[in-house]
Protein backbone atom coordinates (compact mmCIF):
# COMPACT_ATOMS: atom_id res chain seq x y z
CA UNK A 1 0.00 0.00 0.00
CA UNK A 2 2.87 2.08 0.85
CA UNK A 3 4.49 1.66 -2.54
CA UNK A 4 1.22 2.32 -3.93
CA UNK A 5 0.98 5.76 -2.48
CA UNK A 6 4.73 6.39 -2.90
CA UNK A 7 4.31 5.54 -6.68
CA UNK A 8 1.27 7.75 -7.00
CA UNK A 9 2.73 10.44 -5.54
CA UNK A 10 6.18 10.46 -7.56
CA UNK A 11 3.93 10.52 -10.80
CA UNK A 12 1.42 13.42 -9.28
CA UNK A 13 5.07 15.14 -8.75
CA UNK A 14 6.27 14.56 -12.57
CA UNK A 15 3.37 15.76 -14.18
CA UNK A 16 3.43 19.14 -11.88
CA UNK A 17 7.28 19.27 -12.81
CA UNK A 18 6.66 18.77 -16.12
CA UNK A 19 3.47 21.53 -16.23
CA UNK A 20 5.05 23.81 -14.47
CA UNK A 21 8.29 23.96 -17.05
CA UNK A 22 5.67 23.58 -20.29
CA UNK A 23 4.25 27.12 -18.55
CA UNK A 24 7.49 28.45 -18.16
CA UNK A 25 8.31 27.91 -21.27
CA UNK A 26 5.61 29.59 -22.73
CA UNK A 27 5.23 32.22 -20.48
CA UNK A 28 8.98 33.39 -21.23
CA UNK A 29 8.44 32.86 -24.76
CA UNK A 30 5.45 35.77 -24.25
CA UNK A 31 7.20 37.80 -22.10
CA UNK A 32 10.55 37.85 -25.05
CA UNK A 33 7.45 38.54 -27.44
CA UNK A 34 5.90 41.18 -25.67
CA UNK A 35 9.08 42.78 -24.67
CA UNK A 36 10.59 43.34 -28.30
CA UNK A 37 10.60 46.27 -30.20
CA UNK A 38 8.95 45.14 -33.05
CA UNK A 39 9.61 47.74 -36.59
CA UNK A 40 8.96 47.69 -40.24
CA UNK A 41 9.67 49.61 -43.17
CA UNK A 42 7.35 52.19 -44.66
CA UNK A 43 7.08 51.72 -48.39
CA UNK A 44 7.90 54.93 -50.39
CA UNK A 45 6.04 55.72 -53.48
CA UNK A 46 7.71 58.52 -54.93
CA UNK A 47 7.54 57.73 -59.24
CA UNK A 48 7.66 60.70 -61.50
CA UNK A 49 6.01 60.45 -64.83
CA UNK A 50 7.19 62.93 -67.90
CA UNK A 51 5.43 62.90 -70.67
CA UNK A 52 7.35 64.26 -73.80
CA UNK A 53 5.26 64.49 -77.27
CA UNK A 54 7.13 63.45 -80.71
CA UNK A 55 4.83 63.64 -82.99
CA UNK A 56 0.85 64.65 -82.67
CA UNK A 57 -1.48 63.93 -85.83
CA UNK A 58 -4.09 66.57 -86.27
CA UNK A 59 -6.01 63.92 -88.34
CA UNK A 60 -5.09 60.51 -88.56
CA UNK A 61 -4.85 58.88 -91.98
CA UNK A 62 -5.50 54.90 -91.30
CA UNK A 63 -2.35 52.97 -90.86
CA UNK A 64 -1.78 49.05 -90.90
CA UNK A 65 -0.65 47.58 -88.06
CA UNK A 66 2.38 45.86 -89.36
CA UNK A 67 3.74 49.29 -90.64
CA UNK A 68 3.86 51.23 -86.89
CA UNK A 69 7.17 50.09 -86.32
CA UNK A 70 8.44 51.69 -89.69
CA UNK A 71 6.47 54.57 -88.99
CA UNK A 72 8.06 55.30 -85.42
CA UNK A 73 11.65 53.84 -85.97
CA UNK A 74 12.93 56.17 -89.02
CA UNK A 75 15.26 58.96 -88.26
CA UNK A 76 12.86 61.82 -88.94
CA UNK A 77 9.39 62.57 -89.90
CA UNK A 78 8.31 60.14 -87.25
CA UNK A 79 4.76 59.20 -87.80
CA UNK A 80 4.41 61.27 -91.65
CA UNK A 81 4.35 58.15 -94.40
CA UNK A 82 6.33 58.43 -97.61
CA UNK A 83 3.38 60.65 -99.24
CA UNK A 84 3.24 62.92 -96.32
CA UNK A 85 0.42 61.75 -94.57
CA UNK A 86 -0.07 61.95 -90.63
CA UNK A 87 -0.39 57.85 -90.02
CA UNK A 88 0.23 57.98 -85.77
CA UNK A 89 1.26 60.19 -82.69
CA UNK A 90 4.06 59.32 -80.68
CA UNK A 91 4.73 60.32 -76.80
CA UNK A 92 7.86 59.45 -74.89
CA UNK A 93 6.91 58.12 -71.72
CA UNK A 94 10.12 58.78 -68.84
CA UNK A 95 9.91 57.10 -64.95
CA UNK A 96 11.85 57.96 -62.50
CA UNK A 97 12.00 56.65 -58.77
CA UNK A 98 13.36 57.90 -55.78
CA UNK A 99 11.38 55.84 -53.52
CA UNK A 100 11.71 52.54 -52.85
CA UNK A 101 11.39 49.63 -55.63
CA UNK A 102 8.38 49.21 -57.57
CA UNK A 103 7.00 47.31 -59.72
CA UNK A 104 4.29 48.83 -62.04
CA UNK A 105 1.12 47.96 -64.14
CA UNK A 106 0.93 50.43 -66.76
CA UNK A 107 -2.43 51.12 -68.61
CA UNK A 108 -4.63 53.63 -70.96
CA UNK A 109 -7.64 54.96 -70.29
CA UNK A 110 -9.98 57.11 -71.86
CA UNK A 111 -10.88 60.48 -70.54
CA UNK A 112 -13.27 61.77 -73.79
CA UNK A 113 -14.19 60.62 -77.53
CA UNK A 114 -16.43 60.71 -80.04
CA UNK A 115 -14.75 57.44 -81.96
CA UNK A 116 -17.57 54.85 -83.09
CA UNK A 117 -16.03 52.36 -83.94
CA UNK A 118 -12.43 50.33 -82.52
CA UNK A 119 -10.46 51.19 -84.55
CA UNK A 120 -8.24 53.68 -82.43
CA UNK A 121 -5.08 51.54 -81.31
CA UNK A 122 -2.14 52.10 -79.12
CA UNK A 123 1.00 50.08 -78.63
CA UNK A 124 4.15 50.26 -76.17
CA UNK A 125 7.39 50.04 -76.72
CA UNK A 126 10.69 50.73 -74.98
CA UNK A 127 14.20 53.17 -74.97
CA UNK A 128 15.46 50.91 -78.56
CA UNK A 129 11.78 50.63 -80.09
CA UNK A 130 11.18 47.09 -79.46
CA UNK A 131 7.58 46.01 -78.61
CA UNK A 132 6.89 45.82 -75.15
CA UNK A 133 3.22 44.91 -75.38
CA UNK A 134 0.77 42.91 -77.94
CA UNK A 135 -1.47 46.31 -80.39
CA UNK A 136 -4.21 47.48 -77.93
CA UNK A 137 -7.89 48.84 -78.78
CA UNK A 138 -8.48 52.21 -77.05
CA UNK A 139 -11.48 52.15 -74.78
CA UNK A 140 -14.44 54.03 -76.19
CA UNK A 141 -16.14 53.67 -72.63
CA UNK A 142 -15.23 56.92 -70.60
CA UNK A 143 -12.46 55.72 -67.25
CA UNK A 144 -11.99 52.19 -68.71
CA UNK A 145 -8.50 51.24 -68.03
CA UNK A 146 -6.91 48.98 -71.25
CA UNK A 147 -3.50 47.88 -69.60
CA UNK A 148 -0.30 46.84 -71.24
CA UNK A 149 -0.24 43.42 -72.31
CA UNK A 150 1.34 40.56 -74.19
CA UNK A 151 -0.85 37.72 -74.88
CA UNK A 152 -2.83 37.19 -71.97
CA UNK A 153 -0.24 38.93 -69.67
CA UNK A 154 0.08 42.10 -68.01
CA UNK A 155 3.32 43.93 -68.70
CA UNK A 156 5.00 44.96 -65.57
CA UNK A 157 7.42 47.82 -65.66
CA UNK A 158 10.06 46.94 -62.39
CA UNK A 159 11.78 50.03 -61.58
CA UNK A 160 14.63 50.91 -59.46
CA UNK A 161 16.45 53.83 -59.20
CA UNK A 162 17.03 53.47 -62.99
CA UNK A 163 14.69 55.70 -64.89
CA UNK A 164 12.43 54.00 -67.85
CA UNK A 165 11.54 55.37 -71.15
CA UNK A 166 8.31 54.23 -72.81
CA UNK A 167 7.11 55.56 -76.57
CA UNK A 168 3.10 55.13 -76.41
CA UNK A 169 2.00 55.44 -80.20
CA UNK A 170 -1.42 55.92 -81.29
CA UNK A 171 -2.93 55.30 -84.53
CA UNK A 172 -6.06 53.73 -86.71
CA UNK A 173 -5.68 51.14 -88.14
CA UNK A 174 -6.06 50.15 -91.70
CA UNK A 175 -9.52 48.17 -92.22
CA UNK A 176 -9.27 48.05 -96.01
CA UNK A 177 -12.78 49.49 -96.10
CA UNK A 178 -14.21 53.05 -96.47
CA UNK A 179 -13.22 54.35 -92.90
CA UNK A 180 -15.30 57.13 -93.12
CA UNK A 181 -16.91 57.34 -89.84
CA UNK A 182 -13.67 57.44 -87.95
CA UNK A 183 -12.87 60.68 -89.92
CA UNK A 184 -12.54 64.41 -87.69
CA UNK A 185 -12.70 62.06 -84.73
CA UNK A 186 -11.15 62.75 -81.50
CA UNK A 187 -9.67 61.02 -78.39
CA UNK A 188 -8.14 62.06 -75.27
CA UNK A 189 -7.35 59.80 -72.62
CA UNK A 190 -4.26 59.20 -69.76
CA UNK A 191 -1.40 56.99 -69.51
CA UNK A 192 -0.94 55.51 -65.62
CA UNK A 193 1.23 53.24 -64.29
CA UNK A 194 -0.21 51.68 -60.45
CA UNK A 195 2.12 50.03 -58.12
CA UNK A 196 0.90 46.80 -56.48
CA UNK A 197 -0.22 49.26 -52.61
CA UNK A 198 -2.43 51.18 -55.25
CA UNK A 199 -0.51 54.31 -55.68
CA UNK A 200 -0.80 55.37 -59.28
CA UNK A 201 1.08 58.52 -61.78
CA UNK A 202 -0.70 59.51 -65.21
CA UNK A 203 -0.19 61.82 -67.74
CA UNK A 204 -2.84 63.14 -70.09
CA UNK A 205 -2.54 63.18 -73.87
CA UNK A 206 -4.69 63.81 -77.03
CA UNK A 207 -4.94 61.83 -80.00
Amino acid sequence: MKKAICSIFIVVAIIIVTTAGTSFAFFSATATSEGEDISGETFTFDVKLNMNTIYKAEQLIPLSDDLVDDAIKKASNKCIDSKGYQVCSLYEITLTNSGNAQILNGYVSTSSTDYTTDNLKYQIFDSTFTKVSDVMTLSRVLNEKVYFKKGNSLVSAPIDTSAITYYLVIWLTETNDSQNEDFAKTFSGKIAFESINGSTITANFTA
